[in-house]
């Protein structure tokens, strides 16, 4: 990959003081789903053979590691690679709202099951049916495929009447949140919860709201942040609903169940069908990096007071979305609930990435580097 400076360990701060332990856990964790699906080898990203017979070693080694056998697990499986290109951290998680599975006064607003014709495509349909490869999903038809209804036309009834709602929301814009998020826990009274998570999208390029606004003179690039635009977007009422047409990629959702889709600790399943791990999954770009692939970040985020905290962290690329463009781009995904939303509205962090590529010989690697 283009970009991709070689580098070393030690050059990696925080690398030696880190929590190798936990991050082990974690990669132990996703190697079992990865190895049931494996992943697409991306151009120009590790080859997911590699990949693959690193998790298969990792699920041979007794989970809980300490931290110096950890560390050099990956020391060992792993080779790390500087991406000389600015980076951007940005943050997702999973809204905890309130709903109902009946339509009434104050719940009025529908998400959505996936329409019947809505079906997957590969990145060799996408380019045949006339589609760039990052259109993932689209109406099939007697003639081909087709993008499936824009958000305005959902938002002016499209679907009604075809029994797609799936839960009922009190507010447009939560229903919106959750769909930039893409799961939710739905708080559905009397101590009862429904967990929903992805299922589809209209197919439609997604359109950034953020950048139709800076565009529009309301943010500045360095100051708009998520939370600031969805609070805009409250302040304006009506007009501000309204806005959510400038996004044409609508978002459909299944709902998932506790006991076979989710692991106790962790988010829903992320799109390389492993659980999302707080502070350490990655929503990546999936047409520059293999899913599964460890990187390592050089930043900062902010604590409860607003002030920057060195960030050093080894996440994993287990998710993706469309607003994730470049090798250097990342979204942390950063737990469930208000306070991870409070932290993941306000990312917007320069951040060094560095990516761990799979070793294609481990066999001269000893596990004693340090």
């Amino acid at each position: 990959m283009a970009g991709l400076k070689k580098t070393d360990f030690d050059d990696l701060a925080g690398w030696y003081a880190h929590d190798h332990k936990t991050a082990f856990a974690v990669f132990c964790d996703s190697a079992a789903p990865l190895l049931q699906k494996p992943p697409t080898s991306r151009v120009g990203s590790a080859r997911a053979d590699a990949l693959l017979r690193i998790a298969k070693e990792a699920l041979t080694q007794p989970k809980i590691l300490d931290q110096h056998a950890a560390r050099l697990f990956f020391e060992t499986h792993f080779e790390p690679f500087f991406i000389d290109k600015p980076g951007l951290l940005t943050g997702y998680y999973e809204p905890v709202v309130e709903g109902r599975v009946k339509r009434d006064e104050i719940f009025y607003v529908p998400l959505h099951k996936r329409p019947d014709d809505l079906v997957a495509l590969s990145s060799e349909d996408a380019k045949a049916a006339g589609f760039t490869e990052e259109t993932s999903f689209a109406r099939k038809t007697d003639q081909g495929f087709e993008f499936h209804y824009d958000r305005a036309e959902v938002m002016d009834g499209a679907l009604d009447g075809k029994d797609l709602e799936l839960i009922w929301l009190k507010d447009p814009l939560d229903a919106f949140v959750i769909h930039i998020q893409g799961s939710a826990q739905i708080d559905l009274g009397n101590r009862k919860t429904l967990r929903i998570a992805f299922d589809g999208k209209s197919g439609h390029p997604y359109q950034s709201l953020g950048k139709y606004l800076i565009n529009k003179g309301i943010f500045t690039k360095n100051a708009i942040t998520m939370d600031k635009l969805i609070q805009y977007l409250r302040d304006t009422g009506k007009e501000g609903v309204d806005l959510l047409r400038q996004n044409p990629s609508y978002i459909f959702f299944k709902a998932v169940s506790e006991s076979n889709e989710t692991t106790p600790g962790y988010g829903p399943k992320a799109a390389a069908g492993v659980p999302l791990a707080p502070m350490r999954s990655l929503a990546v770009d999936r047409h520059r990096h293999t899913f599964g692939l460890p990187f390592w970040l050089e930043t900062t985020l902010p604590d409860r007071q607003g002030t920057d905290q060195p960030f050093q962290q080894l996440v994993f690329a287990h998710d993706t979305g469309s607003a994730i463009k470049g090798a250097a781009r990342g979204d942390l995904f950063v737990g469930t609930g208000p306070d991870a939303g409070i932290l993941a509205g306000k990312l917007q962090q320069k951040t060094r990435f560095t990516c761990l590529m799979p070793r294609q010989d481990t066999g001269s690697v000893g596990w004693e580097r340090h």
